[in-house]
């Protein structure tokens, strides 16, 4: 009876300290970018939450010596090294994300081996060049992916209403006995048409969700740069201390790493790897634009040595398909390249769905031993879930 009451007076003194410093840790908590202010606001927050640790320990064992409480003492001692480990797992990583945010995508090429994406090389000053960070380069490419798939949906609508309005069209042909017998052959010209109709309409949904997709990368960005688990950090540094919650700790690095390490330089990643995808059938891949907007983004397929994927202007805008019911206007409403249609599909499919799906695998593996290492397994899972 006398250590439960013992351990309880411990675990209630833990959380009332933790009570009155997590508000400080929690207080400079901003938008985390790479400008100098708000990074120094992350070292900030992280060396108040050390401080806090130190505070609540040293206060643990002025406690313990005036109760005479040796569990509390013991635990002071022992907790002292769990929190200068702490203190040491949070300046590699604090340092880590200053190396990316002073990296530069330019600098990638060796690594990869190919030319710079010309996302980043015609990227407007004062990013022009390979200039961006890891952070602004993995947002820059979610952008320009993002536009991408968005006029790719806008060119196969064209397509699904121009087949659609071909396939439908038909026309009475009277070879002179109609007169008399009131019998004529209806001639659909474009009835050949209706297995294009189909396919336009199975691409236009793997598009739309390709699409999505790519959204969903973006935002997941703009939350983690906003500062939505910047303070998963601190609260890891202090938790981490704490014996009951130590697994917990862990399992806040772990995701902390996840998403501001490895998830935005696996996206740097993929910037490389698209053009490469975009070279393998040889000659350019051609893409419509029926949005006015001439294929925004279609520098994600190329490099300035080798061009993946060209814009061609249509004959008309998405706008404009109404009142053309002559045979003529059928003819000149003149639907993309199916051939061209499927191949850009097929690019979009793998840089928006596939390759996220790789990058959250190894994430998820990363993330798992790293918890592992610092405490208790995470379930990647249910994170991703949560995100």
């Amino acid at each position: 009876m006398h250590m439960a009451n013992e351990k309880s007076r411990i675990a209630l003194f833990v959380f009332l300290s933790l009570a009155a410093l997590l508000p400080q840790a929690l207080h400079a908590g901003t938008p985390f970018t790479c400008g100098s202010a708000n990074f120094n606001d992350t070292i900030q927050v992280c060396a108040i939450a050390v401080l806090a640790m130190f505070a609540l320990i040293a206060l643990a064992y002025i406690g313990g010596e005036a109760m005479q409480s040796p569990r509390m003492l013991s635990w002071a001692k022992s907790e002292a090294v769990q929190a200068f480990a702490s203190l040491v797992i949070a300046s590699i990583l604090i340092f880590v994300l200053f190396t990316m945010c002073s990296f530069q995508v330019g600098e990638l090429n060796s690594v990869f081996g190919s030319a710079m994406p010309l996302i980043y090389q015609d990227a407007p000053a004062p990013y022009a060049g390979g200039q961006d960070s890891l952070y602004t380069g993995a947002m820059r490419y979610t952008e320009n992916l993002a536009a991408l798939a968005l006029g790719n949906i806008a060119s196969l609508r064209y397509d699904l209403g121009a087949y659609e309005l071909r396939t439908s069209f038909n026309t009475f042909v009277c070879n002179g006995v109609c007169i008399f017998s009131l019998s004529s052959t209806s001639v659909s010209y474009f009835g050949g048409e209706s297995m294009n109709l189909a396919i336009s309409n199975n691409l236009l949904g793997i598009a739309t969700v390709s699409y999505l997709s790519v959204i969903f990368q973006y935002f997941t960005l703009v939350y983690i740069y906003n500062g939505l688990f910047l303070t998963f950090l601190p609260l890891a540094i202090i938790i981490r201390s704490i014996p009951f919650l130590r697994h917990f700790g862990g399992s806040l690095i772990a995701i902390f790493v996840a998403l501001y390490i490895m998830y935005p330089l696996m996206l740097v990643a993929d910037a490389y790897i698209a053009p490469g995808l975009a070279s393998g059938s040889g000659a350019p891949i051609t893409m419509y634009s029926r949005d006015g907007l001439n294929c925004q983004g279609i520098g994600v397929f190329s490099t300035a040595a080798h061009t993946g994927a060209v814009c061609s202007q249509g004959s008309r805008p998405e706008w404009d398909m109404e009142g053309k019911w002559q045979q003529s206007d059928m003819t000149n409403l003149s639907p993309n390249t199916l051939g061209s249609a499927i191949q850009f599909n097929v690019l979009i499919f793998l840089t928006a769905i596939f390759l996220p799906a790789v990058n959250f695998i190894a994430i998820a593996a990363f993330g798992r031993e790293l918890s592992r290492l610092l405490g208790e397994e995470v379930d990647m899972s249910r994170l991703g879930q949560m995100i």
